[in-house]
């Protein structure tokens, strides 16, 4: 799948933060599997896509994401959400994700899942840009492209996604950039007491 991703990230580094107003339907439901359009990972997605804000609907989304890392089906998508709705983190499931691990772990990214990643991070959404810079900065299942991951990860993290501004501050204290690295980390903290709120 390497080959694929300089294609499309050929076109996604020259976007700017509009991304999404460049799509009429984002993401483009036809090339994904029954399996995965009928799995409780985009059912849980599809409630979380009726709010106002990336958090919204979080509390009737929770369900379809627990039972989607509880069935391991679009486990890493489930885990993702899961992570990004839940008040509180489940460190013994994440320690289960390929993407959050870095490596691949018997769950493993399919086909879809990937593809669902490179589609949503150009469609503006805070949690695949993070997955996409996640993976861009560490060289999985993607070539090591420093500056592309803190790209997208900058794009979900000025969304307020806490993990991505946690790995954000990390990545920027890496190349000696201290003084910005510390206000992402600060950012995340508040961040994070807020995303509980919006929760409720």
């Amino acid at each position: 799948m390497k080959w694929l991703l300089p294609v499309v990230l050929f076109s996604a580094v020259g976007c700017t933060e509009d991304v999404k107003n460049e799509y009429t339907q984002c993401p483009t439901l036809q090339n994904y599997s029954d399996a995965f359009l009928n799995s409780d990972f985009f059912l849980g997605w599809q409630q979380l896509e009726k709010g106002k804000h990336p958090r919204q609907y979080c509390e009737h989304a929770l369900p379809y994401f627990e039972a989607g890392v509880k069935n391991e089906t679009v486990f890493e998508l489930s885990t993702l959400y899961l992570d990004f709705c839940s008040n509180e983190l489940t460190p013994s499931r994440l320690d289960e994700s390929s993407i959050y691990t870095n490596q691949r772990m018997p769950t493993g990214v399919d086909y879809d899942e990937f593809k669902w990643v490179l589609d949503l991070a150009l469609c503006h959404s805070p949690v695949e840009q993070y997955a996409l810079g996640s993976m861009l900065y560490n060289g999985f299942i993607t070539d090591k492209d420093t500056e592309k991951g803190i790209y997208f990860l900058t794009l979900s993290a000025k969304q307020g996604h806490f993990q991505a501004q946690r790995l954000l501050a990390d990545a920027l204290d890496a190349i000696g950039e201290s003084e910005i690295a510390m206000h992402w980390r600060e950012k995340a903290t508040k961040d994070n007491v807020r995303a509980s709120d919006l929760t409720d």
